[in-house]
């Protein structure tokens, strides 16, 4: 075999095989790019629904979210590298590296045994955690966004101690208003969305679920429609990534399985 050529199509040229791999990296950092950029998108949505309503999201959860567009941009940016290096080679390299990946393509599918190089497992991972953790901190609001249309929350007492200025990233500043909420003989810091008179204490509806991104108070019935819609569509893709990649760790796991049999089946014959 020549130096370079693919192990998987014997006597390929070492500069097809190449482009061949390219085309399979591009595939690759492109899905990850898109999966990525898409979650950020979501929770970006997650986190602004909750500082519309007066909550902020926590910088931790902020960090995620920017980790996950920065890290979809990087994916993005090697995917973009790979076409660059693939337009260098000649359009008939090009064609017969089309030719092979779509083959390698057709005997993945056939197999669902999916190739991954390590650093794409690194990622996918990662990403995978990451969703998880943003889809479980977005179950308070679907909680409360149903109970505040319930009308199953309770009504206590919100002291208004303070405004502040809250800045989007989107652009834009509001001023909310920053105060204790009365919750049977004791007091919890909470947000109001508005600007309202300081001093003078009004009835507010409390969360029924105060953790994550239900610590944030809702004021409206749109306010949660919204966020029972958006935690709903951030819950439900994580959900999808993880049994997408559930279901193809255990393909792996049994394509291993086949492979160490037909390794052993011979040695066992020769033996008899």
């Amino acid at each position: 075999m020549p130096p370079g050529a693919d192990p998987a199509v014997p006597g390929t040229d070492p500069g097809v095989a190449a482009s061949a791999r390219l085309l399979r990296r591009r595939q690759r950092w492109s899905r990850a790019a898109g999966t990525l950029i898409v979650l950020g998108l979501l929770g970006w949505a997650a986190g602004h629904e909750a500082s519309s309503s007066g909550t902020p999201p926590p910088l931790w959860y902020q960090l995620v979210i920017a980790g996950f567009g920065a890290v979809g941009v990087a994916c993005a940016a090697v995917a973009v590298l790979q076409s660059v290096r693939l337009r260098r080679s000649s359009q008939e390299t090009r064609a017969s590296a089309d030719r092979i990946f779509a083959q390698d393509q057709a005997r993945q599918s056939a197999r669902h045994y999916p190739r991954w190089n390590a650093l794409f497992q690194v990622v996918l991972w990662a990403g995978m955690l990451m969703i998880v953790a943003v889809a479980v901190v977005s179950v308070p609001a679907v909680v409360n966004g149903v109970a505040y249309l319930a009308g199953a929350e309770k009504t206590v007492t919100f002291d208004p101690v303070s405004h502040e200025t809250v800045c989007h990233t989107r652009g834009g500043c509001e001023t909310v208003t920053e105060g204790i909420m009365e919750t049977g003989g004791q007091g919890t810091e909470a947000t109001w969305p508005h600007e309202v008179p300081l001093g003078k204490p009004f009835p507010i509806r409390q969360p029924f679920w105060q953790w994550g991104l239900g610590a944030a108070l809702i004021d409206s019935a749109a306010i949660a429609v919204v966020a029972i819609l958006v935690s709903l569509l951030i819950q439900a893709f994580a959900v999808f990534l993880v049994v997408l990649l559930i279901r193809r760790v255990r393909r792996r796991w049994r394509h291993r399985r086949e492979v160490a049999a037909m390794a052993s089946a011979p040695a066992a014959g020769s033996l008899s």
